[in-house]
């Protein structure tokens, strides 16, 4: 169960809900395994639920002309798809294929109708609504600025939507919705570093989440200012980091880079653990475009691809250290 309400609180329309009422959505959710290249759902299908990425990955697709195919987006392990079809009751847009072996959280469970489970528990779904509301708000605004973004109070409330709460980084929303329009914006180079702790699971399973949050807000002052003032810090999700390095090479990425991995060596954690656990390692991925990536969400995807080859290999490094030509 605790594993499926880790996962449940990655994805935007339950993150408000407290930890009972996770439970609940957690007794309605299912694990369903997709072996490669297997349908998830297809394109004209009626589905009304959510994907919540547990291991692996998978494909959105649009069919095309005389039975080809458009690859539109790929989603990686603790990403989730399906929460704007949830209401909708239309056929499926696109096509959904399992790029390796994966596994999915699938919220209801199948035999389950969203709107039975919405009608046995109100309380709970009055605050998914709200964030449901509240995300579909958010892509019109992306797609449709018809309020000046020069306005103060705009700004605010839009340094708010884009602001993580528990580091005071920038979040998700901000690397999603507005990185993409930046990165078309810088000139030169752009790298990204991705970062997370090694092990960190352990914080949370052996000293609380509470602790692990207090951590959490450690590794982002590290982070930050160990970085240069124009780059830009966010918390990606759960204990994932990225930092963008505008107008920076490869190799001054790696020089950055370097330098983070030398402040969390220096990095003391014992009086957040009770002099249990004095240290935190982090595994580090780069990306720099255009040489690796053009586009915002392939460049972050090389990043991370590159922290996780990392992590395998013992973590407490950054990728391609020591082949500068990677």
């Amino acid at each position: 169960m605790a594993l499926k309400t880790d996962l449940l609180k990655n994805v935007s329309i339950f993150s408000n809900l407290g930890d009972n009422d996770l439970k609940v959505i957690a007794g309605l959710s299912r694990y369903y395994r997709f072996r490669k290249d297997e349908l998830i759902y297809r394109e004209g299908s009626y589905r009304e639920e959510i994907y919540i990425i547990k291991k692996g990955g998978i494909l959105i697709s649009k069919e095309e002309k005389l039975g080809s195919r458009s690859d539109m987006a790929r989603f990686i392990a603790g990403e989730s798809l399906g929460e704007l079809e949830l209401l909708d009751n239309t056929p499926r847009k696109n096509t959904a294929i399992a790029v390796e072996d994966t596994i999915l959280l699938i919220f209801p469970m199948k035999g389950l109708e969203f709107r039975n489970v919405l009608n046995k528990y109100p309380k709970i779904f009055a605050v998914v609504l709200h964030d449901l509301i509240a995300l579909i708000a958010g892509r019109i605004r992306s797609t449709n600025r018809l309020i000046s973004e020069k306005s103060p109070w705009v700004q605010g409330l839009r340094l708010q939507l884009v602001t993580d709460k528990l580091t005071g980084l920038l979040n998700r929303t901000f690397i999603d919705e507005d990185f993409h329009t930046q990165l078309n914006e810088y000139k030169g180079d752009t790298s990204v570093v991705m970062i997370k702790p090694d092990d960190f699971k352990e914080i949370n399973d052996t000293f609380g989440h509470a602790t692990g949050d207090r951590c959490l807000e450690l590794i982002a002052h590290t982070i930050k200012t160990a970085v240069r003032n124009d780059d830009i810090a966010a918390r990606y999700r759960g204990d994932e980091f990225v930092v963008i390095l505008p107008n920076t090479s490869r190799k001054q990425a790696y020089e950055i880079a370097q330098k983070i991995l030398s402040a969390f060596e220096r990095l003391h954690t014992g009086h957040l653990t009770g002099g249990k656990r004095d240290s935190l390692t982090v595994s580090m991925g780069i990306s720099t475009s255009p040489r690796d990536a053009s586009e915002s969400r392939e460049l972050i995807l090389k990043a991370f691809d590159g922290m996780l080859e990392i992590q395998k290999s013992g973590g407490n490094g950054i990728y391609g250290k020591r082949n500068p030509h990677c």
